[in-house]
């Protein structure tokens, strides 16, 4: 096992030339998005009402769900680093038709203006220059929310690894799963939440810290493999929000219903049990969502870049090395050494 200094470069962490990179100065499809809120003034006064066209621009607000059934056309001729998992969701079909059936429900169109609307103010705040991993100090040290081996599935420090790069909120999240030495996130169909290796395991706090939210009562959706829940009213499904110091928040969500430990105002030790991992909210099979923030809400908050401490990573290559702190991307299997 190789050993990585926790002094200097953090492990993981782009290069200088990669945030320079052109690509990373291009707005998102996403960042469009909130254009619309300049079809409001046309609705309220008729004497503007051809502002309403800038409404349109709220489609860009789609470009996530469509980028996620679009095939892959980076050009890498190696493949992607998560090639060798093999997911419970094997056809983009299945996500595409429920992004479809999920425009008519409406607590999540609400949730998708609140979400666009919510990059107003980030922006403003930031004057534009948002957090990446070289602005960003990080205050607290922060373990994996997770016990034993997990895999990354989703999300990175980059914007080629993001999670969602054009939703500010979740830019630095990450998806986790289990998988065995196959690669395979379940076992047997991949029909039902319960195949899945991380169903129902421990999540536990990443950090000391409040907890400001705690939301349980939604229900894990018995199907999976690519099914999203028609029912759902909170993308985040069962989550908890926990805040560490000024400014740094993190979020789990897709939690098991009735498995939160925790209440809002409950104070946390570093590895206290939070609840389970599970498959309830915007999930396509059970996973834990992961993030860093920099408000309490979910809506009105910009997602920060975070590195962990005291963990071992396994590459897709197979070699395994330890950090005391390093940044973790997709393909990677990283486990707490705490």
């Amino acid at each position: 096992m190789n050993e990585a200094e926790g002094t200097g470069s953090i492990p993981g962490q782009p290069s200088g030339a990669e945030s320079s990179a052109l690509r990373s100065r291009l707005p998102s499809p996403t960042s469009f998005a909130i254009l619309f809120v300049l079809g409001i003034p046309g609705t309220l006064f008729p004497s503007l009402r051809r502002l309403e066209i800038f409404y349109l621009f709220g489609l860009f607000g789609l470009w996530p769900m469509v980028k996620a059934v679009l095939p892959s056309a980076n050009g890498d001729t190696d493949g992607e680093p998560t090639d060798w998992i093999t997911m419970g969701t094997q056809s983009r079909v299945r996500p595409l038709v429920s992004m479809l059936y999920l425009q008519l429900n409406p607590s999540l169109q609400l949730t998708g203006i609140r979400q666009l609307a919510g990059h107003v103010p980030v922006l403003l705040r930031y004057r534009f220059r948002l957090p990446n991993p070289d602005r960003f100090e990080q205050q607290v040290d922060y373990r994996l929310p997770v016990a034993g081996e997990w895999t990354v599935v989703n999300g990175g420090p980059t914007r080629e690894s993001s999670h969602s790069w054009g939703l500010l909120a979740q830019r630095y999240a990450y998806d986790l799963v289990v998988t065995d030495e196959r690669g395979r996130s379940h076992e047997g169909s991949a029909e039902s939440p319960a195949a899945y290796h991380c169903f129902g395991e421990p999540v536990v706090a990443p950090a000391d810290g409040v907890v400001v939210a705690a939301e349980d009562g939604h229900r894990d959706y018995h199907r999976a493999g690519g099914w999203l829940d028609p029912r759902q009213r909170d993308l985040r499904g069962n989550h908890v929000t926990i805040e560490h110091a000024p400014g740094e928040y993190s979020v789990l969500a897709h939690l098991q219903e009735g498995s939160l430990a925790v209440s809002a105002g409950d104070r946390l030790e570093r590895g206290d049990r939070i609840a389970r991992c599970g498959h309830s909210g915007n999930s396509t099979e059970p996973h834990l969502h992961f993030q860093l923030q920099d408000r309490a809400s979910f809506f009105r908050s910009m997602g920060l870049p975070i590195h962990f401490s005291n963990l071992s990573v396994r590459d897709p290559d197979g070699e395994k090395t330890s950090h005391e702190r390093a940044y973790i991307t997709a393909g990677q299997r990283v486990a707490s050494t705490e």
